[in-house]
């Protein structure tokens, strides 16, 4: 079953990142991906994730989103 969050709050800057582009710049695509990998890695691990998978990254204000059904979610970083 898929959860949906629906977003209450968007924040200044809400992005969804992931591990990015490495080694493809060559080809004009820029790495990119979360700014604080290491606590994207962390998050996914003790979620049970891969720990590339992608996150919701925010900045200065935050976000507030509510879920449909529980959720099991970690803030970090």
């Amino acid at each position: 079953m898929i959860t949906r969050l629906t977003t209450v709050r968007a924040g200044a800057l809400t992005t969804v990142q992931d591990a990015g582009r490495p080694g493809h710049a060559h080809l004009g695509v820029p790495r990119s991906g979360a700014l604080d990998a290491p606590a994207m890695r962390l998050a996914n691990r003790l979620l049970g994730n891969d720990p590339d998978t992608a996150v919701l990254e925010t900045t200065l204000t935050g976000c507030a989103l509510r879920p449909d059904r529980d959720v099991a979610a970690v803030v970090g970083g």
